[in-house]
C-alpha cells in the first residue's frame, strides 16, 4: 500500500512538471513558425492564379515567426521569410507586411523594396480594425538576402506594451507588388500573396 501511495505521488509530481511545459506556447523560429504559408501562390490582384510564379519568387511568402530576446526584453522581433528575397526590384515595387491584433488594436510591420533598394522599416497602428493605419514609427530591421529573411525589431511601447502571457492574435503576413511611385501608371496592387491559404496559423504568446 505504501509503495502504491509513493507511486501515485511520483506520478502526480511528473504530471505537474510536464503540464506547464506542454501547455506553454514557446517562441517561434524558422523551424517552428507561427505562420507557414503555401508557396507558388502569388495571385493577380490577390484573386486569380498566375502561372508564371518563377517571376514572383521575391513576393512569395514562406513563413512568419515572432520571438524575443531576454537580454533585450523591450523589443519584439518579427521575421518574414520569402522564397527568393532580392535587395532591390526591377519594374515593380514590393511591399512586405506582417500584421496582427492585440488589445482590440491592429498593428503592422512594413518595409518597401524598389529599384533604389529597401527601407525604412516601420510599425503602424490601426484603432478601428481596418487597413487604415496611423501612428507610424520607424524601427530597426534587417533585410537578409542570403537567408531570404526580413526581420523587424519592434519596440513594445509601439505595440501596446504587451505583458508576459498576453497573446498576439490574427497574425497575417502578406506581400504586394505594385507600380512604382515614380511611374505614370496607376498606383495599385497588381500581385499579392495573402495568408488565407496558409498551412498553419497560430497565436504568439509574449515571453518576456
Amino acid at each position: 500500500m505504501k509503495s502504491k501511495i509513493i507511486g501515485i505521488f511520483v506520478c502526480m509530481l511528473l504530471i505537474a512538471t510536464i503540464l506547464p511545459i506542454t501547455g506553454t506556447v514557446i517562441a517561434g523560429s524558422e523551424e517552428d513558425p507561427e505562420i507557414e504559408d503555401r508557396i507558388f501562390d502569388v495571385k493577380l490582384f490577390g484573386i486569380f492564379v498566375f502561372p508564371l510564379q518563377i517571376h514572383f519568387k521575391y513576393a512569395d511568402v514562406v513563413s512568419t515567426w515572432f520571438y524575443e530576446n531576454i537580454d533585450n526584453p523591450d523589443y519584439l522581433y518579427v521575421s518574414l521569410k520569402i522564397r527568393d528575397l532580392d535587395d532591390k526590384t526591377d519594374d515593380l515595387e514590393a511591399i512586405y507586411d506582417v500584421d496582427w491584433s492585440y488589445s482590440n488594436n491592429r498593428y503592422i510591420c512594413c518595409v518597401h523594396n524598389n529599384p533604389n533598394g529597401y527601407g525604412p522599416f516601420v510599425i503602424g497602428k490601426s484603432t478601428d480594425g481596418d487597413d487604415n493605419y496611423e501612428d507610424w514609427a520607424i524601427c530597426d530591421g534587417t533585410f537578409n538576402v542570403e537567408n531570404n529573411i526580413i526581420t523587424w525589431e519592434v519596440p513594445k511601447t509601439a505595440i501596446g506594451d504587451p505583458l508576459i502571457g498576453h497573446k498576439l492574435t490574427s497574425i497575417s503576413p502578406h506581400t504586394h507588388l505594385r507600380f512604382r511611385d515614380d511611374s505614370d501608371l496607376p498606383h495599385m496592387d497588381l500581385f499579392k500573396d495573402l495568408y488565407w491559404n496558409a498551412k498553419t496559423v497560430r497565436d504568439y504568446l509574449i515571453q518576456c
